[in-house]
């Protein structure tokens, strides 16, 4: 593990939430990497809630995009999981999402290719020997 990876437990990832949601700034991009069930979503999840917004967040892997309303702006949560191919991110109109949110998180952000807005900040997440506990690493 290097300096900055965190080896948390999911409800660390509570905790996690409100530091990156005070951390990040205004229309930052959040990606977030891993496997599937490495703990992408419960982030996002835990995100919303640290945010305050008014619904709940869920997996956006059938709607691609979902959006959450919260006090400081909108959450956007993209899952680029379902993308055949890079080319195929396009049609999500990153630039206009963007100008909208007050946070943009993607999900599976390799599959849109140089379609993907750059991120503030790249988190891949990743499971471990104990079933509570995931890695979360920083990517530079």
């Amino acid at each position: 593990m290097g300096a900055s990876d965190r080896l948390l437990s999911l409800a660390d990832l509570e905790r996690e939430a409100g530091e990156l949601w005070s951390e990040l700034p205004q229309g930052a991009v959040l990606w977030l990497s891993g496997e599937i069930g490495a703990g992408k979503t419960t982030l996002v999840q835990a995100i919303v809630r640290a945010a305050g917004a008014t619904a709940a967040a869920r997996s956006p892997t059938f709607a691609l995009v979902h959006e959450y309303a919260s006090p400081e702006g909108p959450i956007l949560h993209v899952d680029c999981y379902r993308l055949n191919e890079p080319d195929e991110a396009r049609d999500l109109d990153f630039r206009e999402l963007l100008r909208q949110a007050r946070l943009l998180v993607i999900e599976w952000p390799e599959r849109a290719g140089r379609h993907a807005p750059r991120p503030d900040l790249h988190l891949r997440l990743s499971h471990v020997e104990l079933p509570d506990r995931r890695l979360v690493e920083r990517v530079a």
